[in-house]
């Protein structure tokens, strides 16, 4: 039986949540003010994120892995060392396919999916309100206009309507991490040829941490996954400085973390924008459902960029949902079963990346012991933490590279 489901939210979460939908041969309705074409939509998705084999595995489940291999750079090692010295403390050589993308680019590429599926429509509206019954799923719109749907998949992010409803949790926009990411995208004619280099670099100093990796200048680029062991000079570099949150309101923090002779000098020049994003602690909902509502995404579960799941997570929520709907005639046990397999395997993930974040924040002597056991044994520790990570979900097909 074809059933009208609802899915709210523009962003990645949202955009793959439908084409899981809709491949598994429900129609989708996809519901937000803005679709990732749009300029606000083009502002807010600025940056890059990096797909791990997990993530890689869930494009491939979605049927999207070449599209998005097309826009790629293949990251080659994931490499650690001191914000302090510049000292290189570990190197894993990353065999399976991971690689980083523009995020506004991965968001194009699932909207132009869904405009060439037959059973996928879009209203361009707000959502104020979520009712639900037994069968259906009741959502009252910004001009109080009633919408019903078979069901609905909320994935509107961690202060949308969805997450509330299902929750019954109010949206708080407060970090309670006490910590920030400040995020800029430099081109790679303003640093050294060597952060173009096809890694994803993380600088660990005393409660402060620098990710830095390459990502292709369009979906178009030349610089595809095939062809990254050179330098490209177009790449622009996404970089990403998590601090205390007092750090950041000390308009001195590029002095005092970049300062001149330093290996990241370069990131304390006056032309590079910062954008300030304060990160929420990390933690899955204890509900997923509420009657003929799920949540995915953000609304289902706060991932800090720690362990760089975000997208990845999200990605195989869609995943989930696709086989779940594809394998169960009743909507009720396929979101039943997606509910199961999901919150299991992402309450794992989301505990990691907070343990790796308070490891990451480490400073004085428990910094420099963390510097000393990552140089003793730093590539087997990183390799075993992040294995369980990217097979977290052992239902989904895991892609080599």
């Amino acid at each position: 039986m074809q059933n009208r489901i609802a899915i709210t939210g523009t962003g990645i979460a949202g955009l793959a949540a439908t084409i899981a939908v809709v491949h598994a041969g429900h129609r989708g309705t996809l519901i937000g003010p803005d679709m990732p074409t749009s300029a606000r939509s083009q502002k807010s998705l600025a940056g890059g994120v990096q797909l791990a084999p997990n993530g890689w595995a869930a494009l491939k489940t979605l049927g999207l892995d070449q599209d998005v291999q097309q826009a790629a750079i293949r990251l080659r090692e994931i490499t650690v060392r001191s914000l302090n010295n510049g000292a290189t403390l570990a190197r894993m050589p990353l065999h399976d396919m991971y690689a980083s993308v523009a995020r506004a680019d991965l968001a194009t590429i699932l909207q132009t999916k869904l405009e060439g599926m037959a059973d996928y429509t879009q209203m361009p509206s707000i959502i104020r309100e979520v009712k639900t019954t037994t069968n259906n799923a009741q959502l009252i719109d910004g001009s109080g206009s009633l919408h019903s749907f078979d069901a609905m998949v909320a994935a509107d992010g961690v202060n949308g309507v969805g997450r509330a409803f299902v929750t019954s949790a109010q949206p708080s926009r407060k970090s309670a991490s006490g910590k920030v990411a400040m995020r800029a995208v430099v081109p790679q004619a303003d640093l050294p040829a060597s952060f173009s280099n096809p890694a994803s670099n993380l600088w660990l100093g005393d409660g402060v941490h620098v990710v830095h990796y390459p990502i292709a200048t369009t979906a178009k680029s030349v610089n595809s996954v095939n062809s990254v062991n050179s330098v490209n000079p177009l790449n622009p570099v996404n970089i990403v400085v998590t601090m205390p949150v007092r750090l950041a309101n000390d308009s001195s923090w590029r002095d005092r973390l970049f300062p001149a002779g330093s290996a990241l000098q370069a990131l304390n020049e006056a032309q590079i924008t910062w954008n300030k994003t304060p990160l929420p602690l990390s933690g899955a909902a204890i509900c997923w459902r509420r009657g003929r509502v799920i949540l995915s995404g953000d609304a289902a579960h706060i991932m800090p960029p720690h362990l760089a799941q975000g997208a990845g997570q999200s990605l195989q929520d869609a995943a989930c949902l696709m086989q779940a709907l594809a394998g169960h005639k009743n909507l009720d046990d396929a979101f039943a079963h997606y509910v199961r397999t999901r919150a299991g395997a992402v309450a794992k993930i989301t505990q990691k990346a907070s343990i790796s974040g308070d490891i990451m924040g480490l400073s004085g002597i428990a910094g420099r012991v963390r510097n000393l056991v990552l140089d003793v044994g730093g590539h087997k520790l990183i390799e075993s933490w992040l294995t369980d990570v990217w097979a977290a979900d052992p239902g989904m097909d895991r892609q080599s590279g």
